[in-house]
């Protein structure tokens, strides 16, 4: 099998390089009234696509649904996540990632913290231990994101949980820049993914 921190940090370096080749549809994406969270989560599907031979990833799929994740009756069937990987099959132990995208920039910072909570939460419902429920949280801003969001997001539960890498950061040519940071949620802390960064 391979590792799922390892699996996990590449699909993450994946995506984010993807966007780091994509800056002017970035500056284009995160004006008001753009629904950004949607294209990031169908660029991050992409991004893995466009690996999945070489890499190998396989079974990427866009919008899966967590009652195929065994999440049990009195959760709406149609509840869908923004992207599963699964990773070299070695078995039983295959490696598996489940993510869910959150955004801050913008309009979209009112219901920011709110949001995180809410992706956080249903990705707990997972109970994944050796595979990654993955909380993608993208701020963008006009100056330095993470510095720029750190006390609105000061009480943020799932924020301030360790992250899986250091946030990668895509400064924009007309100014300011956008953050991905990756967050593995797990109902036991001991089961994080995580480099402790």
């Amino acid at each position: 099998m391979k590792d799922p921190r390892q699996f996990t940090s590449d699909v993450f370096q994946t995506v984010c390089e993807w966007f780091a080749h994509k800056k002017e549809t970035l500056e284009t994406m995160i004006g008001p009234g753009v629904p950004f969270r949607d294209w990031i989560a169908s660029e991050a599907f992409l991004a893995c696509k466009a690996r999945e031979a070489t890499y190998p990833f396989c079974e990427v799929e866009a919008g899966p649904s967590y009652a195929s994740e065994g999440i049990g009756p009195g959760t709406p069937s149609e509840e869908v996540g923004d992207l599963r990987v699964g990773g070299p099959d070695a078995g039983a132990n295959h490696c598996w990632l489940f993510a869910e995208f959150a955004f801050l920039g913008g309009t979209a910072s009112l219901a920011g913290p709110a949001e995180i909570e809410a992706r956080a939460a249903r990705l707990l419902r997972l109970g994944w231990k050796k595979s990654s429920s993955l909380l993608v949280v993208v701020l963008a801003s006009h100056g330095d994101p993470m510095k720029e969001w750190a006390g609105y997001l000061a009480n943020s539960g799932p924020w301030n949980r360790p992250a899986l890498a250091r946030p990668f950061v895509i400064n924009l040519a007309g100014g300011g820049s956008v953050a991905f940071k990756a967050i593995d949620i797990k109902r036991d802390p001991a089961d994080t993914i995580t480099s402790g960064a």
